[in-house]
């Protein structure tokens, strides 16, 4: 019993599992309160902004294990980000739209699935990706590296534009997702 009362304590106290907490709650307003519910969600958004330097649409957020290792000036906008696996965001990451006016983007951008990210993804400080790109599943991408076409095949990336440097990475750095 003191257990699990201790596990509950802890996961609160994580950033991770507020930001998760919060999306979900916004999501949820959407669905069941619908005029209203976007405009509580907008506000949340911006309180989440203020609290934590991390600019998002909770909306256009669909990410099974979402971490952010250092949530600091991470811009997740409302390009939509799908994910069914576990992603990690460190600081400064932003994801953008390379060009506005394209009709993929579009038509991604109705779907909430500009960036379609895989399991054990890793976007390292002050990475940049322009959507729409889709990122295959065991992928680090560098400090500062410019992503701006998809990653089809595995292992670690860094560079303006990304290039492979590395073999397969392994999971130590989202394994602390399964809390």
């Amino acid at each position: 019993m003191l257990r699990s009362v201790r596990s509950i304590l802890l996961r609160m106290w994580l950033i991770e599992y507020q930001i998760r907490a919060h999306i979900a709650f916004v999501q949820f307003l959407n669905r069941r309160i619908p005029y209203a519910g976007r405009y509580l969600g907008m506000i949340m958004d911006r309180l989440i902004l203020i609290i934590y330097g991390i600019d998002m649409q909770s909306n256009s957020i669909h990410v099974h294990r979402l971490l952010l290792g250092h949530p600091v000036a991470v811009h997740l906008g409302g390009h939509g980000i799908y994910s069914a696996g576990r992603v990690r965001m460190n600081a400064c990451v932003r994801l953008t739209a390379r060009d506005v006016g394209d009709p993929e983007y579009e038509r991604l951008y109705a779907e909430d699935r500009v960036f379609v990210l895989g399991d054990n993804v890793v976007l390292g400080e002050a990475s940049i990706l322009l959507g729409p790109l889709e990122i295959c599943d065991n992928v680090v991408i560098g400090a500062g590296a410019l992503v701006n076409k998809s990653i089809t095949e595995p292992g670690i990336y860094v560079g303006s534009p990304a290039r492979k440097v590395a073999e397969v990475p392994d999971d130590r750095w989202v394994r602390e997702a399964e809390v």
